[in-house]
């Protein structure tokens, strides 16, 4: 019997929550927008009951609900909330998310007194922002802990875990994700190569998600703990320009040696 760290479940919930691509945004506003709409009707529940709930809201209430999730994903872009990866939130995404949800409830409710719409709840007014602030988080936190869960169960050992970005796409970084992906508690989150072609494949089971200039970018660097540059059969200038963009990530950095043999089995070796 398979025990839990060989389920092929976690493996696909980690690269699946780790991986970040243009579309994921997108997806977290979608998302975002569903939940403050449903913390909307969640609010009127809370103050009407259920035998209230929709004989005591108005007819223009959905018109309004609308508005007003339109008004908070203003409000969070504004703050900077979706440029925040769910896997690593933390207290400053959360005081993002509270800064949003109060500005954007309170210009709601403004709005909505102005227009003299009478027949929204003021209650509802008034405890929709902290429904929204609880439950963005925990949403994000829920996120968190699955995506810390299948990370833990697919590391394969205890202790700090080692999560690569591997500079090239080659045969040596294909025998390096072959040796060291998903074993001895390494994981490579990402390949970048220059070669147009090979934007997008997966290889070994991890995506090649960039160029190799591209290894400074916050949202690749996010969560890695080391660089290693697989490219032992390029030019010394390409090697080397390679190396010196993998310095400045102020993150490790490890490399194959030039001098082996594409025949032989990569060993990636401090730089």
């Amino acid at each position: 019997m398979f025990g839990m760290n060989d389920s092929k479940l976690w493996v696909w919930l980690d690269q699946t929550m780790s991986a970040l691509r243009p579309r994921n945004r997108a997806v977290a506003m979608a998302v975002d927008a569903a939940v403050i709409l449903a913390c909307w009707h969640l609010t009127y529940l809370f103050r009407l009951g259920f035998e209230r709930w929709q004989p005591g809201r108005p007819w223009y209430d959905d018109y309004v609900s609308l508005g007003v999730v339109l008004c908070y994903l203003v409000f969070l872009a504004l703050t900077g909330v979706p440029r925040g990866l769910w896997r690593f939130f933390g207290f400053d995404d959360f005081k993002r998310i509270a800064l949003a949800c109060l500005l954007a409830g309170t210009i709601s409710a403004v709005a909505v007194l102005m227009a003299q719409l009478t027949g929204v709840a003021r209650a509802v007014l008034l405890l929709h922002p902290l429904f929204c602030i609880l439950t963005l988080s925990l949403a994000r936190m829920a996120y968190r802990m699955v995506w810390e869960q299948a990370r833990s169960l697919t590391s394969g050992v205890e202790g700090e875990p080692r999560r690569a970005i591997v500079l090239g796409a080659g045969e040596a970084a294909r025998r390096l994700v072959g040796t060291i992906h998903r074993r001895d508690g390494w994981t490579v989150l990402a390949l970048l190569d220059d070669d147009p072609a090979k934007q997008g494949l997966r290889i070994g089971g991890v995506t090649v998600q960039g160029t190799i200039a591209d290894v400074v970018l916050p949202h690749l660097l996010a969560g890695a703990t080391h660089v290693i540059v697989a490219m032992p059969g390029v030019a010394a200038e390409r090697r080397e320009r390679a190396i010196e963009l993998a310095r400045q990530t102020g993150l490790a950095v490890m490399s194959v040696p030039p001098r082996m043999e594409v025949h032989d089995a990569p060993e990636a070796v401090p730089t």
